[in-house]
């Protein structure tokens, strides 16, 4: 108990329904949501890393990016439940590597975050047209509306980087 109040306060994990039984098997659609996974698996590492370098010289953009790969972790269990819900594999079998930073540091690394973000809304809006099943609708709108967020507000950052 004493390491907890050192550590600060303890929350309680985030309530996660089990999807298997709530969706139908779609093994195609499962297949089509890896290459969100892997993108997903990347930029959580890419965000960590970006976070880190930029510490020293932009605790602003340091501290959202290690927010955006919190977010992306969430993102990232419910899609792996998601694949397996619907019969397919969730196992990782590419990780492109992480983008490499040009002269202007924290700029590059926002910009790419923006990007990934907005590959991603995409991907999941032409995904969510291909299927009908409400409980898959339903767990994609909260995929978009996540991706929603952190780009909007890596879009206030990049917008203040600008001037």
């Amino acid at each position: 108990m004493e390491g907890n109040k050192e550590m600060g306060a303890v929350r309680a994990p985030r309530f996660r329904p089990r999807l298997e039984g709530c969706v139908a098997k779609d093994r195609q659609f499962a297949a089509a949501l890896g290459s969100c996974y892997v993108e997903v698996f990347s930029s959580i590492a890419a965000n960590v890393y970006r976070s880190l370098v930029t510490a020293g010289e932009d605790r602003e953009l340091s501290s959202v990016l290690d927010w955006v790969a919190s977010e992306e972790t969430e993102a990232f269990r419910l899609l792996g439940e998601l694949i397996l819900a619907l019969g397919g594999d969730a196992t990782l079998r590419q990780v492109r590597r992480a983008r490499t930073p040009t002269a202007d540091v924290c700029a590059s690394f926002c910009r790419a975050c923006c990007a990934e973000r907005r590959w991603l809304i995409d991907r999941y809006e032409t995904l969510m047209s291909r299927t009908g099943d409400r409980v898959v609708r339903s767990i994609m709108t909260k995929l978009l509306s996540s991706e929603r967020r952190m780009l909007e507000r890596l879009e206030g950052l990049e917008r203040l980087e600008s001037r």
